[in-house]
């Protein structure tokens, strides 16, 4: 029904639905900064958006917005839920077409070789009708005869297009159904990488593909503070979180002893601290009810600017915000220094 729905109000208001996200599960109370607030936490990694609208649900008794995104985005970037007022919110997402998602990878490996898919036509000796070709346009009855050119010209190439995909991960504890623990599963993706004959871009995309709940928010996050950031960094980082970890006592020790290193960011030094808490949590040395106020208090501790808490606008009183928000707060203000300093 969601996804009907998705489908109907973008028709309605003359919206691609492939540019487009549902938020359901949104309290009736919520005001629209409320819900822009969880937006700008959860949707970061999807780049630039907009609040199209929202309506109530009689049947439901919630809220839904509509979302409205820049540019098609890929898959595995979309949570499927965020955090928001009242709980988790959910986002729904009309899924790829597998037809334009093949074309889509392919121009795209054309594009990085700097060709076309018309360019390409013509070398093999296939194309007949110059004006499609220009226009990156197949003739049906080339097809069959196109994807057994493809198959034995561009045989590297189809390495992006098929390829084994990796066994799901999603750092649950205990692990869901059909899961493995995490040392099983990064052996068996690390064996997996080295087979694979493609750029660490593609690696890298296969990977967060595999991974759901915590272990991709994990890696969703340090992309958002590096958008180049490697395969070798992202399983280093959920080794840190999910491997094998330290005496709870002396890993407390080192995360009250983690300071902000000079010229560091904030938000780089939030990330940074961040597998320490975690680890700390997974062993019971803090509750989980009470992890955003411990890493509010460590932030505060291992800042370099001791004003930072009266910079942050943090609220005083009430719950301390989550990972994903402070780090949205955090950034704000990093964005704001860097602007009164031009």
């Amino acid at each position: 029904m969601t996804l009907r729905l998705l489908e109907d109000w973008c028709r309605g208001m003359d919206v691609n639905p492939r540019k487009a996200l549902l938020i359901a599960g949104i309290p009736p109370t919520c005001t629209v900064a409320e819900i822009e607030e969880a937006l700008r936490a959860g949707l970061a990694p999807l780049g630039e958006y907009s609040l199209l609208g929202r309506m109530f649900r009689r049947v439901e008794n919630w809220n839904v917005a509509l979302v409205g995104l820049t540019e098609e985005t890929s898959h595995a970037l979309v949570p499927k839920e965020i955090p928001g007022k009242g709980g988790v919110w959910r986002v729904i997402f009309k899924p790829p077409d597998p037809d334009n998602e093949f074309l889509s990878r392919l121009n795209e490996f054309l594009e990085g070789e700097g060709t076309t898919l018309g360019e390409l036509t013509r070398a093999l000796g296939y194309g007949n009708d110059r004006s499609d070709l220009d226009q990156d346009r197949i003739p049906e009855i080339q097809a069959p005869v196109l994807a057994q050119a493809l198959d034995e010209a561009l045989q590297p190439a189809l390495q992006y297009l098929k390829y084994k995909k990796l066994r799901v991960f999603s750092g649950s504890d205990p692990p869901e159904p059909g899961e493995e623990e995490f040392e099983s599963w990064l052996f068996h993706t690390t064996q997996m990488m080295k087979t694979w004959q493609v750029s660490d871009a593609e690696k890298r995309r296969r990977l967060l593909e595999s991974l759901r709940g915590p272990a991709f928010d994990v890696i969703r996050v340090l992309k958002i503070n590096n958008p180049s950031i490697t395969v070798a960094e992202c399983l280093r980082a959920l080794e840190q979180v999910f491997g094998v970890i330290d005496n709870p006592r002396e890993l407390q020790v080192r995360y009250l002893t983690t300071y902000q290193k000079d010229e560091e960011k904030l938000s780089a030094y939030v990330l940074r601290l961040e597998p320490l808490l975690q680890k700390l949590v997974e062993r019971g040395a803090i509750e989980k009810d009470v992890v955003n106020q411990a890493r509010l208090d460590q932030i505060f501790a291992g800042a370099i600017h001791r004003t930072l808490r009266r910079k942050l606008p943090v609220p005083k009183d009430g719950p301390a915000p989550g990972f994903l928000e402070l780090l949205a707060l955090i950034k704000d203000e990093e964005a704001a220094e860097e602007e009164e300093a031009l």
